[in-house]
Order: C-alpha cells, then structure tokens, then sequence
C-alpha cells in the first residue's frame, strides 16, 4: 500500500507541475509525432529571458521520423505557417537581444563559429539542427518570384477568363483596318486556335508537377534547414523531394509507349503567309493584333537578317525580340506568336551570288528549323552571343505568321496560267528570281492603263497563288512547305480609300483635325474632296501610305496660316486638291488691339489644355 500511496503522490505532483508549466509558456501550436501518434502540445519560451525582435519568418521542417504519416503537402503547409508564428510571436515578446528561437522546438539557437566572421548560420543546442538566415539579397537571388509554371498559368487563365472567340477579334480588327476580311477572318482563326493548342499541348504531368511546385514552394524570407543532425539524419530537402517524386507521374518512353491503347492527340501549329500590294494593310493588321493579345508577340523585319557569321542580324535575334516581350520568361516565349515582316526580301537573286547568298537564301535555309520547331540558344539579357551566355528556347509551340509584297508575283501566276499579259504582252525572255519579277511587273505599266484594271487583273492573279509561283518567285521548296497558309490581300480601290480617310479609329483627317483643333481651327473636307485624294493615291501606287503624303502636301500652307491668326475654319473641295484654287479660310470677326493681345496670351497659356480637348 505504501507503494501504492507514493505512486499516487507522484502522478500527483506531477499533474500540478504540467499547469504551472503550461501558465508560464504562451506561444503557437505545432505537431509533433509522439510515439506513432499526432498530438498537439502548446510550448513556449518564458518572458523573463530578454529576445532580440525579428521579422516574421516562416520555416520549413522536417520532423526527425521523416514526413508525416499522410505525406500530403498540406501537412507540411499548415507546420510550416505555425512554426512561423511561433517564432514570430516568441520573438516579439522579448525585450531585445542577439538571439533566435529555433522553430523546430523553440529553444534558443547559438550561432556557429565559421572561418568567415558571418552570424548566418545559428545551430539549435536541443534538437541539433543547423539554420542559415536568408538576407534580402540572398532571398531575391534565390527565391523565384512567380514559383507558378507558365503551363500551369494558361491553365488558371483559361478558368478565369475563356479566349476571345473569332467573331470578337475580327470585330476588333475592324474598328482599326478597313477591308481585308479574309486576311482577318484567317488571322482570328489562327490566333484562337493558337489559345486552344497551348492549352491541349501542356502535358498532364507538367500540370500536376505545377500543382506540387505550388504546395511546396517556399514563401520570400525564410529560415531554411540545410541539415538535419538526427537519429534517422533526414534533412528537409530529401523528405520534399522523396514526397515531389512520389506524386509527379513520370512521362511515357520506350515500351510503355507501344502498350498504351489511347495517346492524347497534340495539336500542330499552322504556319501563315500574308501576300498583297504595298500599303495594303499587313503590318497595320500585326500591330493591331499584338495590342488585344495575352500571350508574346513580336513584330520582326526579315531585311537585317543575314546568314550565321556574316555582319547582320543573326536569325536567333527573331527568337530574342520574343523573350524580351516575354520580359525574359522563357516558358511564355514558348507560347508566343512572331510576326516577319517583309519576308520577300530574303528571297534568292540567282546569277549575282553564284556561291553563297548570305542575305537571302542562307536565311531561309537558317529558319527552316526554327518555322518547324526546335531548341534554339539566344543569348541571355545584356549578353553577347560570343561569351556563350545563352537561354533554350523551345520554338514547337511558337505561331509564325510571315507577310511580303511579293512584287511582280502575278506576271509569274500570269505566265504559267499561259494568259496575255495586260499591256504589251509575254515578254519571251523572262528570267526567275524576285528581280526579274519586278522588272516584268515594271515594264507591264503603261501610262495608257486604268489603274482600277490593273488593280482587278492583279487580285484575280493573286487568288489563284500556288506553291510553285513562289518559288519561282524566290523562295525556297522546303521554306513554302512550312508555311501552309496563303491569304492573298486585296488592292485598295477608291471606295476603300474613301473609307480609310475617315472611319478607321486612328483615321487621317481625323488626325489632321486634332492638329487644327489645338489652335482653335476647324478643319472642313468635302466628299469630293476625299474622292480626288483617293484617286490622286491610286495613281501613285503605294496603296494607303500614299495618302497622308497627299494630305501634307495639300495642308502645308493651312498648318503655316493657322497658328496665332485670327483663322477658325479651313475648307478644303475638289479645286484644292487638284490645285485649281487655294484652301478657303474663315476668320473670327476683328477685334482692338488689347483684346486681341490678351487673347493671344491666354491661347498660349492653355494650349495644353487644347492639346487634350483635342485627344478626347
């Protein structure tokens, strides 16, 4: 019985110990792993020890059994987020001091004596683990700041907010670029469809590996463990990776591949070419896309492009112009779409460069991988390409879409459909190659012909455009065959023109309206007017760039007129635009000579508020 009556004092004394413990201990709650079993203890440090205040700094830790039983990420997550608000909380109750509390057990950590003289690396004297603290600089060198995948960013913005459908883009091209609806019922289709690839195109375990990256990604300013002194030595970057491994699905090779039943289909990309006169409209159709876009696009111009080591932009530099729309974020550049501008220029000029054609023809050849898709090295962000500092770039997933003049292109249609030429009929020794193109196309103008004919006689050429014609033209077999859309663009006839003047959203005589307008002038043109203009830039054969030339020359002497005169409005008809007459001016009704000085002043002082009268 006297055994009995000690134990029972025992079990007694040590009951009302744990109370005053736990009164005396106030702090957050943590899981640890007692004796194959979950339990929830509250710890804390006593408040008569003076502590040094830090910033609050989560931890990731590993208990010394390994991960927890469940091994789910959500575990780990919810320790984690507790062990730092213990540490926050136990540190911001001290009155100061040089110390911190390990996160793991929450006894004071000593710092380790190293061969440079740095407090980084602490050691906990209880459960023998070694911490280093992150600075500032160490943390924006080492923690990624968008720890999310790209893949798994396209998926989220798919969830979010669908693609834009066709109709929508078309719409939007619409209110910028008159005409040309085939050219922009082809550029919505392939730029909706290119939304659709990148999603079906990311693979399923590159999802799921975006889902653990998230659950285990470490937060900005942290404690982290480099080493766990341990009975069973398991380290904190052995137990995440063992847990990354086990829920990541490795990809299928070799033998798996030829038992699987079903394969997911991956979708091809449909590279295009735009093909039209000058000034029809191509560019503009490019930079009216890359503003309603959410993915990459770069507008490049194949003229300065030039073969591997000769002076010149390297082909690379296409791919570069990607990233850095990208703002260096290689994963998005993969999903971007590039735009080459004038890409009849590289096409071979055969009789001048009998052995190699640096500027045309090696183009080409350079960008037959890069259209089909391969992993090209560009050189990384304020670095040479001779240091060898390069970024891969996977170019699979990437839309080319590639735009030309392609002048001369309907003499060849022309002569292989075996028709008549308009004009002065089949030059019998007509060479290959785009110059020889070009001079056919230049000695087929005559001063004697519509301009509206040649203009129809070229669109029905140009909507019967093969393969074959272009590489007559200049362009090599293997470089057409990768580019498997043609739409041929339309020349721009006088009602197009009319339209071009006034209704697109960056239109040119509102653009010279605004001008007037921030001198208080009107400017007035008649329907007439704009028909004579039209009529004048069908002559010039430069489609829609010849109408602001025609628009300066006939508005110079109104724009010197105009500023600090008393002029309110500038009529422009018919007879000014073929120089019959001069633009007519209306006057405000005269003033005195004070008023008029003061009414200067105060012009000058609120031109800028003019300036943004006019803008809206």
């Amino acid at each position: 019985m006297s055994a009995c009556h000690s134990c029972a004092a025992a079990a007694r004394l040590f009951g009302s110990t744990l109370p005053s413990a736990r009164r005396g201990i106030t702090c957050g709650r943590t899981r640890i792993p007692v004796l194959g079993k979950l339990g929830t203890f509250e710890t804390c440090s006593l408040k008569r020890i003076p502590l040094r205040n830090f910033s609050e700094t989560p931890a990731y830790f590993a208990s010394k059994d390994g991960a927890s039983k469940d091994g789910s990420g959500d575990g780990n997550k919810k320790s984690v987020g507790e062990g730092g608000g213990k540490k926050s909380s136990s540190g911001s109750s001290g009155k100061g001091g040089n110390q911190l509390r390990c996160p793991k057990c929450g006894d004071l950590c000593t710092h380790v004596e190293t061969f440079v003289s740095s407090t980084r690396f602490v050691k906990c004297e209880k459960c023998h683990h070694f911490f280093v603290v992150l600075s500032e600089a160490d943390t924006k060198k080492s923690i990624i700041k968008e720890p999310e995948s790209a893949a798994e960013a396209v998926k989220l913005a798919f969830q979010q907010k669908p693609p834009p459908p066709p109709k929508k883009i078309y719409n939007y091209l619409d209110k910028y670029v008159v005409g040309q609806c085939f050219a922009k019922k082809v550029l919505s289709v392939a730029v909706y469809n290119h939304y659709k690839r990148i999603y079906n195109n990311i693979p399923s375990n590159l999802r799921q590996q975006a889902e653990v990256e998230k659950q285990t990604s470490l937060t900005p300013r942290e404690l982290l463990q480099i080493a766990g002194i341990s009975p069973h030595g398991n380290a904190l970057g052995a137990s995440m990776q063992q847990q990354m491994n086990q829920q990541i699905p490795q990809e299928k090779r070799g033998g798996e591949v030829l038992d699987s039943a079903n394969d997911d289909i991956k979708l091809e990309k449909s590279n295009i070419l735009l093909l039209g006169p000058t000034g029809s409209g191509k560019t503009l159709l490019a930079q009216t896309l890359a503003k309603c876009l959410d993915v990459p696009f770069a507008i490049c111009d194949c003229t300065t492009l030039t073969q591997a080591g000769y002076v010149g932009e390297d082909i690379e530099s296409v791919i570069a112009k990607l990233l850095q729309d990208a703002n260096y974020n290689i994963e998005k550049a993969q999903q971007g779409i590039v735009f080459l501008d004038e890409v009849d220029k590289i096409g071979s000029v055969p009789g001048i460069h009998q052995l190699r054609d640096v500027g045309g023809e090696g183009v080409q050849q350079g960008l037959l991988k890069l259209l089909e898709g391969t992993i090209v090295n560009v050189p990384e962000k304020n670095s040479r390409k001779l240091r060898g500092e390069t970024v891969q770039v996977d170019t699979t997933n990437i839309l080319f879409v590639a735009s030309g003049a392609f002048n001369g292109l309907d003499r060849i249609i022309s002569r292989r459909k075996n028709e008549k030429y308009l004009g002065f009929g089949t030059p019998s020794n007509l060479g290959k190659g785009r110059r020889a193109a070009a001079a056919a196309d230049l000695a087929n103008i005559s001063g004697e012909s519509d301009p509206q004919e040649d203009i129809e006689e070229k669109d029905r050429l140009l909507r019967h455009v093969e393969a074959r014609d272009l590489i007559e033209f200049g362009m090599i077999p293997e470089f057409v065959g990768r580019l498997p859309v043609v739409v041929p663009l339309h020349s721009l006839d006088e009602k197009t023109l009319v339209r071009i003047l006034t209704e697109p959203r960056n239109a040119v005589v509102p653009q010279y309206q605004a001008l007037f307008s921030m001198d208080k002038c009107e400017l007035n043109v008649t329907e007439d007017a704009l028909k004579a203009i039209a009529r004048l830039a069908l002559d010039r054969k430069t489609g829609a760039r010849g109408l602001r030339s025609i628009m300066e020359k006939l508005l110079l002497e109104p724009m010197f007129e105009v500023p600090n005169s008393d002029i309110v409005c500038v009529e422009v008809d018919k007879d000014v635009v073929e120089g019959k007459k001069e633009p007519g001016y209306i006057r405000a009704p005269t003033k005195d000579s004070s008023e008029e000085e003061y009414d200067s002043g105060v012009e000058e002082e609120g031109w800028p508020r003019q300036a943004d009268a006019a803008n809206h």
